[in-house]
């Protein structure tokens, strides 16, 4: 979890060559990671938030119950009778059913509020909707009101249920009984219904009873999560012995394991203060048998024990898979520890195999051996910037370089994989970096200075091969 850079001497290495082709091989270390859009906002000097939305309402509902002047049994057209209102804040509802309210003053308990005279809906806000997500376009229908109310129901019995608790899979058939209990209710005249559709026995009750059910499990995760964040800190290899499963593993690299993770802790607490670690969940999933999907945005900053220099701060979102063995929760699948592991969340075995064999490129930067470039370069490939390339021109220039330089320093960044989304074959891997080599003759140093390459990957057969756009001669396009 740190950038890397590489001080490569001749007497270790052997004669390592340099052209853009070895800079785009070394840049690829890492592997790259699919682009997906988790919005970080930043809360308000003030610590209030502006919320914006619609209503949602495409049911049959009595419209005596919004307070209209002329009821009818059918959808709702206009919604100016709606008064939408959190934190003791309140917005008038536009026609169509937009709002926007400002100025909420923060709360981790906030639930947003549609009323128009009996006709009540709701929408829990959570503190990680606050800071994380994109509250321009939020929306209240049935649906969050039925997650909201049970929310409500499970704050009166002292449970604390979060959204993943609530949409665990298994209450999947229940939440939906819910729903359509609070749409029958709403087909009700004003005159059947003493205070709002949601104080009904009929909404309340199973509301009540689900609150009752439904298991506290992400507070839970939350903690375990919090537990790790702590044990970077503290360089405590055996708290990461309890919270990881035996059975760990990466869907993206072969070889992460439960010893090998550790193994790498160890190594990084040896070398490495972690300074500043900011961990948080972005969402949970419950899935079957005892297993969760939760999403982290975990950004760390190290500093060497030895040079004394800190790090920039590297920021990795993933969807990590926990699995309840016997009474614990232990992390059992993806979770990024190695530089070479993606950064961003989606990543799946595609990306792992094309990582796999950036690695097995690099290392053969290390023993020259050409025979593992011929095997994951594409027979088919070629430049868009240059015609002139080939796969046999990429070869024959790589075999040159091996005895023309060395490399000193290498610095890279990696910023995602794009998975062609009308063939899944192909895939253009995103990277940026800068390497600086010794020419052995005339004996200068050469800086690259930094420069990005898009890379386009073909699987042929079962393989990934490299197969379009890498520059690797001084005049392609940088």
């Amino acid at each position: 979890m740190h950038s890397i850079k590489l001080n490569i001497r001749k007497t270790l290495y052997g004669k390592l060559f340099y052209s853009l082709f070895v800079f785009s091989l070394i840049i690829f270390l890492n592997g790259c990671q699919t682009s997906e859009s988790l919005k970080f906002k930043e809360t308000a000097p003030d610590n209030t938030f502006t919320i914006s939305g619609k209503i949602s309402i495409p049911e049959i509902i009595e419209t005596d119950l919004a307070g209209s002047l002329r009821n009818a049994l059918t959808t709702l057209k206009d919604f100016t009778k709606f008064k939408v209102s959190a934190e003791g804040v309140s917005a008038q509802v536009n026609k169509d059913g937009t709002f926007t309210i400002k100025n909420i003053p923060f709360s981790d308990k906030m639930v947003l509020r549609a009323d128009a005279n009996k006709l009540s809906l709701q929408l829990r806000v959570t503190e990680s909707d606050l800071y994380f997500s994109d509250l321009t376009n939020v929306t209240i229908n049935l649906r969050t009101t039925a997650e909201a109310l049970i929310y409500n129901k499970g704050l009166e019995i002292e449970k604390n249920l979060t959204p993943g608790d609530i949409r665990a899979r298994e209450y999947t058939n229940e939440i939906n009984n819910l729903i359509n209990a609070i749409k029958l209710v709403s087909q009700l005249p004003a005159s059947s219904v003493s205070q709002t559709i949601l104080e009904l026995p009929a909404v309340s009750q199973p509301a009540k009873a689900l609150a009752e059910k439904i298991l506290e499990r992400e507070a839970k995760l939350e903690d375990a999560n919090s537990v790790l964040r702590n044990a970077l800190f503290l360089k405590d290899t055996n708290l990461l012995r309890t919270y990881f499963s035996a059975s760990f593993k990466n869907d993206w690299d072969n070889s992460s394991n439960y010893e090998d993770l550790i193994s790498t802790f160890e190594d990084y607490f040896a070398q490495y203060t972690f300074e500043n670690v900011a961990w948080d969940i972005i969402e949970s999933e419950f899935l079957p048998d005892n297993i969760a999907r939760i999403r982290a945005r975990v950004t760390a900053t190290i500093k060497d024990n030895i040079s004394e220099e800190t790090k920039e701060p590297i920021t990795y979102s993933f969807d990590a898979y926990w699995r309840k063995e016997g009474t614990f929760w232990k992390l059992y699948k993806n979770f990024p520890y190695k530089s070479t592991h993606p950064k961003e969340a989606g990543a799946n075995t595609s990306w792992g195999e094309i990582a796999d064999i950036i690695k097995q490129l690099n290392d053969a930067l290390a023993t020259e051996d050409i025979t593992i470039f011929e095997n994951h370069i594409s027979q088919s490939f070629t430049n868009d910037f240059d015609k002139s390339s080939s796969y046999t021109d990429l070869i024959m220039t790589a075999q040159i370089r091996f005895t023309e330089m060395d490399v000193k320093v290498s610095e890279y960044s990696l910023d995602r994989i794009n998975f062609t989304s009308s063939d899944s074959n192909y895939a253009d891997v995103v990277c940026s970096g800068r390497v600086k080599v010794y020419n052995l003759l005339p004996g200068v140093d050469i800086d690259s200075g930094t420069v990005s390459a898009t890379v386009q990957w073909r699987k042929e057969g079962s393989t990934w091969k490299i197969f379009k756009n890498l520059p690797y001669k001084f005049a392609h396009k940088l």
